[in-house]
Parts: structure tokens; C-alpha cells; sequence
């Protein structure tokens, strides 16, 4: 019997939302990890307006960067732009944990500057106390724009075209061009460099661990 592979999931509210921490996805990928990409929302907005046609259209942005890391794309098509926690959102996050059964769960912190973030956040971390097939971890990923003290660095040096590649696939999130110094990937290079310098590493993407009781990073030493 083959042993399944350890898995680990991303969730995040939008379908370029997960990309940014394409280094970290990808470390895990070598080492072995299963990981899946899960959308919260439909992707029915869209810096040039809003409408049904964009669906497909994010999904297959969604789809190419997956294809880019390697990944899986899940997609739950909650309403966009005011994207809420609620019982079904909820039962729907749990059923996707317990249909992949991941050992680290990611998300938004509980703050940030989005709506559609805070909301994802609140639904995850309820999803994940009500999960029942094995223990997970729950990590925060980092945010724009609003404090967010991580306690986990992982280093991204080595996959920054990488990951440049897969938030080039969001092709409708990119109105001026991958190389403009407003564009998401711009300012997550902006972001991973300072977390690299933050750390020692040269590029680095953050985290904060959600500890439960009993559920708490442990060591013998501190070293």
C-alpha cells in the first residue's frame, strides 16, 4: 500500500490570493506535500467591471497557475464583493477539509484590509474547530496594508520566477502590466523582500500559527 501523500491547503477569498504564497506552496511540493488551491468566491469582479462572463475567465487564470506550481484548484463560487460567513460557507470549507483532509490549513488573518478576507478568515478558522478527520494546523498568511506579526518565515528565494509566473496567469488583475510598480506582482516582490530582510532570507513569505489548546508549537530547547 502506497502511503497518500501529506497535504496542505490554501484557501483564499479571490483566485490571485493564493498565489502569493506560491514559495511556500512550492517548498512543500518538493518535500513531497499534496497541496490544494481553494477560491472562496466566484471571481465575478474584476478591475475592468463586474460581470458573469468573468467567472470562467478567473477560473481558467486559477486553473494556469495551478498548472504553473503544480498545484490543485478547487473552486467553492461563493458571491464575490460581500463574500459572508455563514452556516452554508461554513459546511462548505468543513466538506472540503474533510474531502482532502489537510495536516496545515492557510488563510487571511482575521485582520486585513479586505472584507471578502476577513470573512474567509473567520469561516476557515470555524471550519477548521469543527473538523474531524485529524488533527491540522491553521496558519494566517500575511497581509497588505494592516499590521500583521508573523512568527513563521519560510524562505521563497529560490522560487521568485516562479512565483512571478503564477501571478502572471491573473492576466484581468494585471490592467497595466506585469512590470508596473502598482501591480500585485510589484508590490509582492515589494512584500517578499521585506520579509526577506526580516528574516536573513533573501526573499521569504510570512506566517502567524493559530494555536489551540494542546495544539502549540513545542520544543525542548529553544534554539
Amino acid at each position: 500500500m502506497v502511503d497518500q501523500p501529506k497535504t496542505i491547503m490554501f484557501l483564499g477569498a479571490h483566485h490571485d490570493d493564493n498565489e502569493s504564497m506560491a514559495g511556500t506552496m512550492a517548498r512543500h511540493r518538493k518535500a513531497g506535500w499534496r497541496i490544494i488551491s481553494v477560491v472562496m468566491t466566484n471571481g465575478r469582479h474584476t478591475p475592468a467591471g463586474a460581470s458573469d462572463d468573468n467567472i470562467e475567465i478567473r477560473n481558467n487564470e486559477s486553473r494556469d497557475a495551478a498548472k504553473v506550481l503544480g498545484v490543485e484548484a478547487v473552486f467553492l463560487r461563493f458571491a464575490e464583493a460581500g463574500f459572508r460567513n455563514t452556516p452554508e460557507s461554513c459546511d462548505a470549507v468543513l466538506e472540503t477539509m474533510r474531502n482532502y483532509q489537510p495536516r496545515i490549513i492557510v488563510t487571511h488573518p482575521p485582520l486585513d484590509y479586505h472584507f471578502d478576507h476577513m470573512q474567509t478568515s473567520c469561516c476557515v478558522r470555524d471550519a477548521s474547530y469543527l473538523y474531524d478527520r485529524g488533527p491540522a494546523v491553521l496558519y494566517y498568511c500575511d497581509a497588505w496594508f494592516v499590521p500583521f506579526q508573523p512568527d513563521v518565515y519560510v524562505d521563497a528565494s529560490e522560487y521568485v520566477d516562479l512565483k512571478k509566473r503564477a501571478l502572471a496567469c491573473h492576466k484581468t488583475q494585471l490592467p497595466s502590466g506585469p512590470d508596473d510598480e502598482g501591480s500585485m506582482i510589484a508590490m509582492d516582490m515589494i512584500r517578499s523582500r521585506y520579509r526577506g530582510i526580516e528574516s536573513g532570507f533573501h526573499y521569504a513569505e510570512a506566517f502567524r500559527r493559530d494555536n489551540k489548546l494542546q495544539n502549540v508549537r513545542k520544543a525542548e530547547l529553544l534554539d
